[in-house]
């Protein structure tokens, strides 16, 4: 049976070089497993499966499958004759180094990967960055950024009138008292805005460019950034040079993906595909392809460089929330038609009769007083703020714009008449001068609230 078994081994090894000789390394793989369970105390068996797996260490294998070979080669070791184990070990770390090149390999064209998809995203967010300074430079800005001055007048006018009324104290404090706390809470509400909140008042064309200069800054950077990018993908170019010269020519066929000069188009898809926003392709290709992980990419690199909540884009989408609203408000807004100027011209004759009516019987009329509130009802119509008012038709601007000027022109009036005559009839003062001023101020009115409408529309259309 001993001579029996040892021939059966003999003739196992035997067909095992002959398979090996002719490179038929499937049937050789098959003969050295057999070898391998039937006789494990014998290394031909654990160096022949090595050696069908590698083509004879002509074939590249992957890191995993090679940490297998060198379990195997581990037996071979430890049963081999002394006189063979420095030999075999040199042929099998030679081969284990030349298998490290390749992974030397796989690692380089990670990193110029990684490299090329760096300087993509940042060159994307160089253009994002100047797409948004030409788009925020594009807008027709008025140079403005105090807000609310029309409020800061009538708080102010408000307050006046609460002081004066102090000073000449009757009862209309029961009138201007509400009316001054109000303004004083307006002029407040103005300087928190304008002063407290922001800082000092800058036009928006002075704050746009200084946005401006904040981009440029970013721009400059991220080209550093590039430079230095550009840098190591030189670098990693010529360590894949030198990889591939180490590299046996037996392995070229096996490892094509990674000779394959295609890492910047891979990174262009990389790239591709998280600005299409398709999260389980990036995340796929980011881990398969690179050396970065999708969470440092997604959480950190990309915000810090393609910033979408900067200055400059709150800057440009105040201003598409802003010409939103002003398409809204002219879609909104009726036009003039030809009867309104008819009308208008119809108000401001009768406004024309009341003047001369009125003229001519002026001795109901305190001629100081009336001074005052004629002053304060053009001014008032003047000012009016036709944005903070109604303005969806012509007719709700006359009458909002009338309503506060013959109510100013009322306040004013009654309050220096009755500092003059210590009297005032409430039929007189809040019945008979408040019609008095409609019928006097109404085509004044008419006409400025025309202006101011139709000036609105021609601004909200062009902004």
């Amino acid at each position: 049976m001993k001579n029996s078994a040892k021939k059966s081994l003999k003739n196992l090894k035997m067909a095992a070089e002959d398979y090996l000789k002719e490179e038929n390394y499937a049937l050789s793989l098959s003969v050295c497993e057999q070898i391998k369970k039937e006789y494990p105390k014998n290394y031909f068996g654990y160096l022949g499966i090595i050696k069908s797996v590698t083509n004879n260490y002509k074939k590249y294998v992957p890191e995993d499958q090679l940490r297998n070979l060198k379990k195997d080669f581990e037996k071979v070791y430890d049963l081999s004759k002394k006189s063979l184990k420095e030999s075999l070990k040199n042929e099998f770390d030679e081969y284990c180094l030349d298998c490290m090149e390749v992974e030397n390999l796989r690692k380089t064209k990670k990193e110029l990967t990684s490299k090329h998809f760096m300087k993509g995203l940042y060159n994307d967010a160089i253009t994002y960055i100047n797409q948004n300074i030409s788009t925020a430079l594009a807008y027709n800005l008025n140079g403005k950024r105090i807000t609310n001055v029309y409020d800061l007048i009538k708080g102010l006018f408000l307050l006046s009138c609460l002081i004066f009324n102090i000073i000449y104290a009757n009862y209309l404090l029961l009138l201007t008292i509400p009316f001054g706390v109000f303004g004083i809470i307006t002029i407040y509400s103005f300087f928190q805005m304008n002063f407290f909140d922001k800082g000092k008042p800058k036009s928006e064309k002075e704050y746009l460019n200084t946005l401006v200069k904040e981009s440029n800054k970013k721009i400059d950077e991220l080209k550093k950034e590039i430079k230095k990018i550009d840098d190591g993908i030189d670098f990693y170019t010529n360590q894949k040079s030198n990889n591939l010269l180490n590299i046996p020519q037996s392995f070229l066929s096996d490892i094509e993906n990674y000779i394959n000069n295609d890492e910047q188009e891979v990174a262009n898809n990389i790239l591709d595909e998280l600005i299409k926003n398709n999260i389980a392709t990036f995340t796929y290709l980011i881990s398969e392809y690179t050396n970065l992980s999708k969470d440092e990419v997604l959480l950190k690199i990309k915000p810090s460089v393609k910033d979408e909540k900067s200055n400059l884009s709150k800057f440009i989408n105040d201003k598409t929330w802003e010409r939103k609203n002003s398409q809204n408000e002219v879609l909104l807004m009726r036009k003039v038609k030809p009867y309104n100027y008819v009308v208008i011209a119809f108000i401001a004759l009768i406004s024309l009769l009341s003047i001369i009516v009125l003229l001519n019987n002026f001795y109901e009329i305190n001629k100081n007083s009336f001074i005052c509130a004629v002053i304060t009802g053009t001014l008032s119509t003047f000012i009016y703020n036709i944005k903070a008012g109604k303005h969806s038709a012509l007719i709700d601007t006359f009458n909002d714009n009338l309503l506060s000027c013959v109510f100013n022109s009322t306040i004013v009036y009654n309050l220096v008449y009755m500092s003059i005559t210590n009297e005032l009839n409430f039929t007189y003062g809040f019945i008979q001068m408040p019609l008095t001023f409609a019928l006097i101020f109404m085509g004044l009115v008419a006409i400025v609230s025309l202006l101011k409408y139709n000036n609105l529309m021609v601004r909200l259309r062009g902004e």
